[in-house]
């Protein structure tokens, strides 16, 4: 029996077994929609909880990998309009704490210019080269024709390479 089988039937090592090999991707998508690693490790544990007690709704183990990121990404969302309800003083907080984060954090140039870009093209760039997801699956996951992740492609790279260009000291084009 796979470990798929196992975790359907309720062995919990097997599950992590599961989760290891996704861990990261899980990891990159949640921190390219929230921007923020506590609530991006919120949405992990929410995932991880929502995906234990439904997987015996997923019948196909091929899409495992596909299935959780869409449970990942809604709870992303979930945050989101969550913590717009909440009075914001995490304004207040980064500011105490964005030094040690950036201490700690040894973001790539690519993650730098990542975070510049629009987050709905932000989302299917991570999605498709750090996820390495097809265009017809992040099209279903975030419920989208495959032409729009597409476009959104193909704008992200000309952000990104704008972004790289002025950064390397050229002069933006258009």
């Amino acid at each position: 029996m796979n470990d798929f089988d196992l975790a359907k039937k309720g062995d919990k090592d097997a599950f992590s077994r599961l989760i290891e090999d996704v861990k990261f991707k899980l990891y990159k998508t949640g921190i390219s929609i929230l921007k923020n690693d506590d609530d991006t490790c919120d949405a992990i544990q929410e995932t991880l909880i929502s995906a234990y007690k439904n997987l015996n709704k997923l019948e196909h183990p091929e899409y495992f990998s596909t299935w959780i990121i869409k449970i990942m990404i809604n709870k992303c969302y979930d945050i989101i309009k969550k913590n717009k309800k909440v009075v914001n003083i995490n304004e207040k907080l980064e500011q105490v704490t964005q030094p040690y984060y950036e201490m700690y954090c040894n973001d790539s140039e690519l993650e730098k210019i990542l975070n510049q870009i629009d987050s709905d093209l932000r989302t299917v760039t991570v999605m498709f080269y750090y996820d390495d997801l097809s265009v017809s699956s992040i099209a279903e996951i975030l419920n989208i024709p495959e032409g729009t992740v597409k476009s959104r492609l193909s704008r992200a790279r000309e952000q990104i390479s704008k972004i790289y260009k002025l950064e390397e000291g050229g002069e933006q084009i258009g």
